[in-house]
């Protein structure tokens, strides 16, 4: 996979299984016994991250944007294989459908931060689902902007950087989406959070 990534990080995405053959010095039938077609191949890429999404969302929370974080340092163990996927597909209609699938993770994980708060407006729930999709393509985009190293920060900057905007985000986003009851406290709903 490592070998297939770098080729379609180099040829982009039109890279052929040829392409890939060549990048790991093996010969093309070696590649069609693992991965019976190229669609396999890049099925197995957004897999690949789905399942380290999914193993670094069982941590417990440990401020805010805490899990971009543990999902960057997996990432750097295997980067080529996030960039080919979160960076040299996106776009690609015909997978559009993984990339939904990496982001519903996303999505269900940020909707923590949104449960209604008791005494929440009439309807509060069924916008919690819109409300944890409002900031799903920024943490992608982060994460290959880190992988990269084309922010310009170190990494405890980053994190720090990340965790005030997520913070933001969330309170403004509570806000906007009326989740916690009129004149309720921010730091009542920080708390609820980390309790979480």
């Amino acid at each position: 996979m490592r070998a297939a990534a770098r080729a379609f990080l180099t040829k982009g995405s039109s890279a052929s299984m040829q392409d890939v053959a060549d990048a790991a010095g093996a010969p093309k039938p070696v590649f069609y016994r693992i991965f019976p077609s190229r669609a396999d191949l890049i099925d197995s890429f957004f897999q690949y991250i789905h399942d380290v999404i999914l193993q670094t969302q069982k941590g417990k929370w440990d401020g805010y944007g805490w899990a971009l974080r543990v999902l960057y340092m997996e990432a750097k163990k295997e980067p080529e294989i996030f960039l080919v996927a979160l960076k040299t597909f996106r776009g690609d209609p015909a997978l559009e459908p993984l990339r939904e699938k990496l982001l519903g993770l996303i999505h269900a994980q940020a909707a923590g931060f949104f449960q209604p708060a008791p005494g929440a407006p009439h309807g509060a729930a069924d916008r919690v689902a819109k409300a944890s999709k409002t900031m799903s393509s920024l943490a992608f985009d982060t994460l290959v902007a880190w992988l990269e190293d084309s922010d310009g920060l170190s990494e405890e900057k980053r994190f720090v950087w990340y965790g005030r905007i997520i913070r933001e985000w969330r309170k403004a986003t509570r806000e906007a989406y009326e989740l916690d009851a009129p004149g309720a406290s921010d730091e009542k709903s920080d708390k609820s959070d980390r309790k979480a």
